[in-house]
């Protein structure tokens, strides 16, 4: 795993899913090695090298990461952005999905039901800002 830069971190993190914020965008790949791409709000950077993601609609999503997909995620602001890719683990229980759990219940009051939580261990970050040259920054 890599740390992530403090810009990325900053970027990426939304835990209670403010809608001012830009959306984060979740791709992993089917059995069939059929691309899927999800959006979602609720993330949250863990440690420096992890990203908390709420799963209550990414049944696909889910499905495809407890088949062994990698995870990339992204997420951008123009004319700046990022892209994490890693591994990912899907947590019913435990202290990530209770953190999930406790602040979908806090925004939405009952009305959306947390399945539970897609933790991301990064492994390789990218910065999407238009240029030339190299992109992986971590």
């Amino acid at each position: 795993m890599v740390e992530m830069p403090e810009e990325v971190m900053k970027m990426f993190d939304n835990p209670d899913c403010d809608k001012q914020k830009a959306l984060t965008w979740v791709s992993t790949v089917t059995k069939e090695g059929e691309p899927h791409l999800a959006p979602t709000c609720f993330v949250k950077t863990e440690d420096n090298d992890k990203i908390l993601i709420g799963v209550s609609f990414m049944s696909k999503t889910a499905l495809n990461v407890k088949n062994g997909s990698r995870v990339a995620v992204g997420n951008a602001v123009y004319p700046n952005g990022y892209m994490i890719k890693g591994s990912g683990e899907i947590l019913n229980s435990g202290k990530y999905f209770e953190d999930f759990k406790e602040r979908i219940n806090k925004r939405f009051g009952g009305k959306i039901k947390p399945k539970a939580a897609l933790l991301v261990n990064v492994e390789e970050v990218y910065h999407l800002k238009p240029a030339e040259g190299r992109k992986r920054i971590a």
